[in-house]
């Protein structure tokens, strides 16, 4: 039974970690069976020296494409070894010039015809593949320089909490989750004002009767997130007393909330949407940005006052494309 292999793509890093390592470990035993004081790790950053030198770290670190402390790491065990010597350069203070000692130029002659035959082994070993092995490693790191691993996954990761994020309309009986969720938010973040107690208390007279809406969001059976919808007039809404509990924060509940809640003023006949918020929320003005709220002047029509300092964003209804339905009841 080979685990990794059976793994497939989720083990694809590994995979690869292993292949390297059993080549590694070749190549390890080859120098030693010809007396060879040398690693394969150290290959890269020696044959570049042995090419081109002086260079500075950073121009070791560009021209492999690997990072600054890979560099000094591997750079730090060959000086111990005494293969290369460094000095600080003369025009600046902070760039260390490594460059093979003479033990290094030394050890570079014998290591060429080594250098060789492995490398005419190698291409033995990818003709007898049958596959471009190269050609496909050269389209994957093309593939990742376009969007990074990390990003690659966290847009799954994102998609598949936003799937998790059911929408459901407001109903009498979830009318203290409105209240306890903003005042959980509002006392993390700044103070309960007047203004808000009169929304929070009164939810269906101060919203829901003026032609606004609220909405929650469920996720694994649990109210986390709310949201309300107030109406300024037939063509403009403000999407306002929108909160996440803390525990359920970065899991695509607001995102979901303020795509739901601009799909719903849209039914409503919207051309703009407001939103009052904070210039330190730097997550969620992000987001609001990210989803085309722009900001505009603070004389724009507002439905409260408060004391927090406030921003005023807006979106332009029609220059934003209709999300599609996503788990709503």
């Amino acid at each position: 039974m080979d685990l990794i292999k059976q793994l497939g793509p989720l083990a694809l890093a590994s995979r690869l970690k292993r292949l390297s390592d059993r080549l590694m470990r070749d190549g390890f035993r080859i120098y030693r069976e010809q007396r060879l004081e040398f690693e394969p790790r150290w290959f890269t950053v020696f044959y570049l020296l042995s090419r081109k030198s002086p260079l500075a770290v950073t121009e070791i670190s560009h021209e492999l494409q690997i990072t600054h402390p890979a560099v000094n790491q591997v750079a730090g065990i060959m000086e111990k070894a005494g293969l290369i010597v460094s000095r600080r350069d003369k025009t600046d203070e902070r760039k260390r010039l490594l460059s093979l000692s003479p033990s290094g130029k030394e050890l570079a002659a014998k290591l060429k015809p080594i250098w060789k035959d492995i490398k005419e082994a190698n291409q033995e070993l990818l003709d007898e593949s049958g596959v471009d092995l190269l050609g496909t490693l050269d389209k994957i790191e093309n593939a990742l320089d376009e969007t990074e691993m990390f990003d690659r996954i966290m847009l799954h990761i994102k998609s598949r909490q936003a799937e998790a994020v059911e929408i459901i309309d407001y109903k009498p009986r979830y009318r203290k989750y409105f209240k306890t969720l903003n005042r959980e938010w509002l006392k993390k973040y700044f103070s309960v004002e007047p203004v808000d107690d009169k929304l929070l208390s009164d939810p269906e007279g101060e919203i829901i009767k003026r032609g606004g809406k609220i909405l929650f969001a469920r996720v694994d059976g649990k109210i986390v997130g709310t949201a309300a919808l107030i109406k300024h007039d037939k063509t403009t809404y403000e999407l306002a007393k929108m909160a996440v509990t803390e525990k359920a924060q970065g899991r695509q509940v607001g995102k979901r909330l303020a795509l739901e809640m601009i799909d719903r003023a849209r039914s409503l006949g919207a051309c703009i949407v407001l939103l009052n918020t904070n210039p330190k929320l730097t997550a969620a003005n992000n987001l609001y940005r990210s989803l085309g709220f722009v900001q505009v002047s603070p004389r724009v029509q507002q439905s409260f006052s408060y004391q927090r300092p406030t921003i005023t964003l807006q979106l332009n209804i029609e220059e934003v494309k209709k999300p599609k339905n996503i788990n709503r009841r």
